[in-house]
Protein backbone atom coordinates (compact mmCIF):
# COMPACT_ATOMS: atom_id res chain seq x y z
CA UNK A 1 0.00 0.00 0.00
CA UNK A 2 2.85 2.52 0.76
CA UNK A 3 4.72 1.42 -2.19
CA UNK A 4 1.44 2.66 -4.33
CA UNK A 5 0.85 5.55 -2.43
CA UNK A 6 4.84 6.49 -3.41
CA UNK A 7 4.34 5.94 -6.90
CA UNK A 8 1.12 8.09 -7.16
CA UNK A 9 2.73 11.11 -5.53
CA UNK A 10 5.80 10.70 -7.75
CA UNK A 11 3.82 10.58 -10.42
CA UNK A 12 2.33 14.16 -9.46
CA UNK A 13 5.25 15.32 -9.03
CA UNK A 14 6.91 15.08 -12.22
CA UNK A 15 4.13 15.78 -14.42
CA UNK A 16 3.33 19.09 -12.74
CA UNK A 17 7.59 19.39 -13.76
CA UNK A 18 6.41 19.53 -17.70
CA UNK A 19 5.00 22.34 -19.27
CA UNK A 20 2.27 22.96 -20.93
CA UNK A 21 2.61 22.52 -24.37
CA UNK A 22 1.90 25.39 -27.26
CA UNK A 23 -0.53 24.86 -30.02
CA UNK A 24 0.30 24.31 -33.40
CA UNK A 25 -2.12 26.66 -34.78
CA UNK A 26 -1.66 29.66 -32.46
CA UNK A 27 -3.87 32.15 -33.07
CA UNK A 28 -3.22 35.50 -34.84
CA UNK A 29 -5.61 37.64 -33.08
CA UNK A 30 -3.85 40.12 -30.85
CA UNK A 31 -6.14 41.61 -28.40
CA UNK A 32 -6.74 45.29 -26.96
CA UNK A 33 -9.28 46.89 -25.48
CA UNK A 34 -9.57 50.68 -25.43
CA UNK A 35 -10.37 52.05 -22.10
CA UNK A 36 -11.18 55.76 -23.96
CA UNK A 37 -13.59 56.84 -26.10
CA UNK A 38 -10.94 57.11 -28.88
CA UNK A 39 -8.52 55.20 -29.96
CA UNK A 40 -5.62 56.78 -32.03
CA UNK A 41 -2.78 55.51 -34.29
CA UNK A 42 -0.55 56.86 -37.11
CA UNK A 43 -0.63 55.57 -40.74
CA UNK A 44 3.02 55.60 -42.59
CA UNK A 45 3.72 53.25 -45.78
CA UNK A 46 6.76 53.31 -48.18
CA UNK A 47 9.64 53.98 -45.54
CA UNK A 48 12.49 52.40 -47.42
CA UNK A 49 14.98 52.29 -44.73
CA UNK A 50 18.84 51.43 -46.12
CA UNK A 51 20.98 50.17 -43.45
CA UNK A 52 25.09 50.13 -43.30
CA UNK A 53 24.92 52.57 -46.24
CA UNK A 54 29.03 52.22 -46.09
CA UNK A 55 29.05 48.43 -47.46
CA UNK A 56 27.28 49.23 -50.80
CA UNK A 57 28.69 50.21 -54.13
CA UNK A 58 28.72 53.93 -54.23
CA UNK A 59 27.02 53.58 -57.93
CA UNK A 60 24.09 51.56 -55.82
CA UNK A 61 24.31 54.30 -53.31
CA UNK A 62 24.07 56.73 -56.01
CA UNK A 63 21.31 55.99 -57.76
CA UNK A 64 19.28 55.30 -54.50
CA UNK A 65 20.15 58.91 -53.31
CA UNK A 66 18.36 60.12 -56.31
CA UNK A 67 15.33 59.01 -54.42
CA UNK A 68 16.52 60.17 -50.85
CA UNK A 69 16.60 56.71 -49.71
CA UNK A 70 19.93 57.86 -48.12
CA UNK A 71 18.06 59.67 -45.57
CA UNK A 72 14.71 57.28 -45.21
CA UNK A 73 16.42 55.79 -41.53
CA UNK A 74 16.77 58.91 -40.33
CA UNK A 75 13.64 60.58 -41.17
CA UNK A 76 11.94 57.76 -39.18
CA UNK A 77 13.72 57.72 -36.22
CA UNK A 78 12.88 61.53 -36.08
CA UNK A 79 9.19 60.60 -37.17
CA UNK A 80 9.10 58.17 -34.20
CA UNK A 81 10.66 60.32 -32.12
CA UNK A 82 8.21 62.90 -32.07
CA UNK A 83 4.82 62.26 -34.08
CA UNK A 84 3.43 60.10 -31.74
CA UNK A 85 4.15 62.08 -28.97
CA UNK A 86 2.86 65.48 -30.49
CA UNK A 87 -0.26 63.61 -31.54
CA UNK A 88 -0.59 61.72 -28.20
CA UNK A 89 -1.44 58.76 -30.95
CA UNK A 90 -1.26 54.65 -29.20
CA UNK A 91 0.33 53.19 -31.72
CA UNK A 92 2.00 53.43 -35.84
CA UNK A 93 1.14 50.98 -38.21
CA UNK A 94 3.53 50.92 -41.29
CA UNK A 95 1.72 49.16 -44.46
CA UNK A 96 4.87 48.27 -46.88
CA UNK A 97 8.65 49.32 -48.11
CA UNK A 98 9.53 49.36 -44.76
CA UNK A 99 13.12 48.66 -45.73
CA UNK A 100 14.56 49.54 -49.79
CA UNK A 101 15.46 46.05 -50.14
CA UNK A 102 15.91 42.41 -48.47
CA UNK A 103 19.08 41.82 -49.77
CA UNK A 104 21.82 43.33 -51.86
CA UNK A 105 24.86 41.83 -54.21
CA UNK A 106 27.78 44.33 -53.07
CA UNK A 107 29.75 43.13 -56.18
CA UNK A 108 32.16 40.50 -54.00
CA UNK A 109 29.49 37.25 -54.80
CA UNK A 110 28.58 38.12 -51.38
CA UNK A 111 24.68 39.26 -50.35
CA UNK A 112 23.99 41.60 -48.14
CA UNK A 113 20.91 40.48 -45.53
CA UNK A 114 21.25 42.64 -42.91
CA UNK A 115 17.94 44.95 -43.26
CA UNK A 116 15.12 43.40 -41.30
CA UNK A 117 17.60 42.93 -38.64
CA UNK A 118 18.27 46.57 -38.42
CA UNK A 119 14.78 47.87 -39.05
CA UNK A 120 13.65 45.78 -36.14
CA UNK A 121 16.33 47.13 -33.89
CA UNK A 122 15.47 50.44 -34.90
CA UNK A 123 11.74 49.93 -33.75
CA UNK A 124 12.66 48.22 -30.85
CA UNK A 125 13.02 52.01 -30.03
CA UNK A 126 10.32 53.77 -30.27
CA UNK A 127 8.14 55.12 -27.65
CA UNK A 128 4.79 53.22 -28.87
CA UNK A 129 4.48 49.99 -30.64
CA UNK A 130 4.67 49.38 -34.60
CA UNK A 131 2.72 47.21 -36.18
CA UNK A 132 3.77 46.47 -40.11
CA UNK A 133 3.03 44.83 -43.12
CA UNK A 134 5.17 43.62 -45.80
CA UNK A 135 5.95 45.11 -49.46
CA UNK A 136 7.14 44.67 -52.51
CA UNK A 137 10.52 45.75 -51.81
CA UNK A 138 10.53 44.06 -48.61
CA UNK A 139 10.66 41.08 -50.77
CA UNK A 140 13.47 42.63 -53.14
CA UNK A 141 17.07 41.29 -54.12
CA UNK A 142 19.05 43.78 -56.11
CA UNK A 143 22.08 42.23 -58.13
CA UNK A 144 23.69 43.57 -60.79
CA UNK A 145 23.77 42.51 -64.38
CA UNK A 146 27.36 44.19 -65.85
CA UNK A 147 26.98 47.78 -64.94
CA UNK A 148 23.01 47.55 -64.97
CA UNK A 149 20.99 47.20 -61.25
CA UNK A 150 17.96 44.79 -61.36
CA UNK A 151 15.80 43.55 -58.76
CA UNK A 152 14.08 40.69 -58.52
CA UNK A 153 11.69 38.42 -55.59
CA UNK A 154 12.84 35.42 -56.28
CA UNK A 155 13.67 34.84 -52.56
CA UNK A 156 10.37 36.06 -50.97
CA UNK A 157 10.03 33.09 -49.13
CA UNK A 158 13.85 33.56 -47.28
CA UNK A 159 12.64 37.24 -46.69
CA UNK A 160 9.78 36.21 -45.41
CA UNK A 161 11.70 33.98 -42.56
CA UNK A 162 13.54 36.82 -42.16
CA UNK A 163 11.06 39.04 -41.19
CA UNK A 164 9.02 36.33 -39.03
CA UNK A 165 11.88 35.74 -37.40
CA UNK A 166 13.20 39.62 -36.40
CA UNK A 167 9.86 41.48 -35.79
CA UNK A 168 7.93 40.96 -33.23
CA UNK A 169 4.15 41.58 -34.51
CA UNK A 170 5.15 39.30 -37.62
CA UNK A 171 5.50 36.34 -34.71
CA UNK A 172 2.82 34.01 -35.79
CA UNK A 173 3.46 34.97 -40.06
CA UNK A 174 3.05 38.16 -41.95
CA UNK A 175 -0.75 38.04 -42.30
CA UNK A 176 -2.08 38.95 -38.49
CA UNK A 177 -5.03 40.93 -36.92
CA UNK A 178 -5.67 42.50 -34.30
CA UNK A 179 -9.17 43.53 -32.24
CA UNK A 180 -9.44 47.01 -30.78
CA UNK A 181 -12.81 47.84 -28.95
CA UNK A 182 -14.08 51.30 -28.42
CA UNK A 183 -16.93 51.43 -26.32
CA UNK A 184 -19.29 49.08 -27.76
CA UNK A 185 -17.98 48.86 -31.55
CA UNK A 186 -15.12 46.38 -31.84
CA UNK A 187 -12.62 47.40 -34.91
CA UNK A 188 -10.81 44.05 -36.37
CA UNK A 189 -7.35 45.15 -38.29
CA UNK A 190 -6.27 42.88 -40.95
CA UNK A 191 -2.68 42.89 -42.06
CA UNK A 192 -2.56 41.78 -45.49
CA UNK A 193 0.89 40.63 -47.02
CA UNK A 194 0.51 41.58 -50.90
CA UNK A 195 3.87 42.84 -52.07
CA UNK A 196 4.57 39.75 -53.98
CA UNK A 197 3.49 41.03 -57.38
CA UNK A 198 6.64 39.74 -60.17
CA UNK A 199 5.80 36.46 -61.78
CA UNK A 200 6.63 34.35 -65.10
CA UNK A 201 5.02 36.94 -67.57
CA UNK A 202 3.00 34.04 -69.33
CA UNK A 203 1.18 33.66 -65.71
CA UNK A 204 -1.93 36.20 -65.66
CA UNK A 205 -2.54 37.14 -61.82
CA UNK A 206 -4.37 40.26 -60.65
CA UNK A 207 -2.43 42.78 -58.63
CA UNK A 208 -3.04 43.54 -55.61
CA UNK A 209 -2.56 39.60 -55.29
CA UNK A 210 -2.90 37.36 -52.25
CA UNK A 211 -1.93 33.67 -52.70
CA UNK A 212 -5.07 30.54 -51.79
CA UNK A 213 -4.19 30.35 -48.25
CA UNK A 214 -4.38 33.84 -47.44
CA UNK A 215 -7.67 33.87 -49.00
CA UNK A 216 -8.73 30.99 -46.65
CA UNK A 217 -7.40 33.03 -43.93
CA UNK A 218 -8.94 36.32 -45.00
CA UNK A 219 -12.18 34.93 -45.06
CA UNK A 220 -12.34 33.22 -41.68
CA UNK A 221 -11.47 36.61 -40.20
CA UNK A 222 -14.03 38.44 -41.87
CA UNK A 223 -16.30 35.44 -41.04
CA UNK A 224 -15.13 35.30 -37.38
CA UNK A 225 -17.60 38.17 -36.03
CA UNK A 226 -20.92 39.87 -37.43
CA UNK A 227 -20.63 42.28 -35.09
CA UNK A 228 -16.92 43.91 -35.87
CA UNK A 229 -16.10 46.25 -38.27
CA UNK A 230 -13.01 45.51 -40.56
CA UNK A 231 -10.33 47.82 -41.51
CA UNK A 232 -7.65 46.34 -44.28
CA UNK A 233 -3.60 47.15 -44.08
CA UNK A 234 -1.93 46.51 -47.30
CA UNK A 235 0.65 47.77 -49.26
CA UNK A 236 -0.53 47.72 -53.12
CA UNK A 237 -3.87 49.37 -53.36
CA UNK A 238 -6.43 48.76 -55.99
CA UNK A 239 -5.45 51.67 -58.73
CA UNK A 240 -2.84 48.73 -59.29
CA UNK A 241 0.21 48.70 -61.90
CA UNK A 242 -1.54 47.21 -64.80
CA UNK A 243 -5.08 49.50 -64.28
CA UNK A 244 -7.21 46.62 -64.68
CA UNK A 245 -10.53 46.50 -63.81
CA UNK A 246 -10.70 46.11 -60.17
CA UNK A 247 -13.86 43.84 -60.25
CA UNK A 248 -11.63 41.11 -61.95
CA UNK A 249 -9.51 41.15 -59.08
CA UNK A 250 -10.31 38.72 -56.87
CA UNK A 251 -9.00 40.21 -53.53
CA UNK A 252 -11.52 43.68 -54.45
CA UNK A 253 -14.21 40.84 -54.98
CA UNK A 254 -13.79 39.10 -51.29
CA UNK A 255 -13.71 42.66 -49.64
CA UNK A 256 -16.32 44.58 -51.36
CA UNK A 257 -18.73 41.43 -50.82
CA UNK A 258 -18.52 42.26 -46.97
CA UNK A 259 -20.04 45.31 -45.65
CA UNK A 260 -18.23 45.75 -42.39
CA UNK A 261 -15.29 46.01 -44.40
CA UNK A 262 -15.28 50.17 -43.78
CA UNK A 263 -11.48 51.59 -44.31
CA UNK A 264 -7.85 49.67 -46.14
CA UNK A 265 -4.96 51.99 -46.04
CA UNK A 266 -2.07 51.30 -48.80
CA UNK A 267 1.03 52.87 -50.19
CA UNK A 268 2.83 51.98 -53.10
CA UNK A 269 2.22 54.78 -55.36
CA UNK A 270 3.98 57.52 -52.68
CA UNK A 271 1.01 59.76 -52.96
CA UNK A 272 -1.65 61.16 -50.80
CA UNK A 273 -4.97 59.69 -52.20
CA UNK A 274 -8.59 58.88 -51.42
CA UNK A 275 -10.81 56.56 -53.29
CA UNK A 276 -14.30 55.12 -52.69
CA UNK A 277 -15.60 51.51 -53.50
CA UNK A 278 -19.12 50.31 -53.79
CA UNK A 279 -19.50 47.64 -51.54
CA UNK A 280 -22.78 44.92 -50.37
CA UNK A 281 -25.84 46.53 -49.62
CA UNK A 282 -25.89 49.99 -50.82
CA UNK A 283 -22.39 50.47 -48.44
CA UNK A 284 -18.77 51.78 -49.42
CA UNK A 285 -15.57 51.22 -48.78
CA UNK A 286 -12.80 54.11 -48.47
CA UNK A 287 -8.98 53.04 -49.44
CA UNK A 288 -6.39 56.02 -48.41
CA UNK A 289 -3.25 56.28 -48.85
CA UNK A 290 -0.41 57.97 -48.17
CA UNK A 291 2.44 59.62 -49.22
CA UNK A 292 6.45 58.28 -48.89
CA UNK A 293 7.55 58.86 -45.38
CA UNK A 294 11.18 58.40 -47.05
CA UNK A 295 10.83 61.77 -48.90
CA UNK A 296 9.15 63.65 -46.55
CA UNK A 297 8.14 62.62 -42.74
CA UNK A 298 4.82 65.10 -43.15
CA UNK A 299 3.31 61.68 -45.11
CA UNK A 300 1.59 60.59 -41.83
CA UNK A 301 -1.60 60.54 -41.57
CA UNK A 302 -3.83 60.01 -38.08
CA UNK A 303 -6.58 57.69 -37.72
CA UNK A 304 -9.21 57.90 -34.92
CA UNK A 305 -11.58 54.89 -34.00
CA UNK A 306 -14.16 56.15 -32.21
CA UNK A 307 -17.58 54.33 -31.29
CA UNK A 308 -19.62 55.67 -34.23
CA UNK A 309 -17.12 56.91 -36.82
CA UNK A 310 -13.48 56.32 -38.13
CA UNK A 311 -12.07 59.70 -38.94
CA UNK A 312 -9.21 60.29 -41.07
CA UNK A 313 -6.54 62.94 -40.73
CA UNK A 314 -5.39 65.33 -43.56
CA UNK A 315 -1.75 64.38 -44.39
CA UNK A 316 1.26 65.94 -41.81
CA UNK A 317 -1.32 67.05 -39.41
CA UNK A 318 -4.14 65.92 -37.15
CA UNK A 319 -7.17 68.13 -38.95
CA UNK A 320 -9.76 65.61 -39.72
CA UNK A 321 -10.40 64.75 -43.55
CA UNK A 322 -12.39 61.86 -44.42
CA UNK A 323 -15.40 61.12 -41.16
CA UNK A 324 -16.20 56.81 -42.34
CA UNK A 325 -19.61 56.26 -40.49
CA UNK A 326 -19.45 52.62 -38.67
CA UNK A 327 -22.69 53.12 -37.19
Amino acid sequence: MNRKIFILAFSLLFFQQIPAQKSNTASTVDKAVGQNDTISFLHITDLHTIFQQNTYDPDFLAYRKQKQYDKAEMRLKNFLQEIPKKTKSEMVIATGDLVDFFEVDVRNSKYLESQTKCFAKLIKNSPVPVFCSLGNHDLFSFNWKGTKLEHDQNSSGRARAYWTRNLSCFKNGTTYSKILKVGQTTYRLIFLDNGLYEYDPATKTEIPYIDKSQVCWLKSQLQESKEDMEIILMHIPFNELQNRSESNNELYSILTQDKSVKLILAGHFHKNHVSIYPSADDNQITEVQTGTLSQNTNNWRQIRLTEKNILVSVPGISENELTIPVK
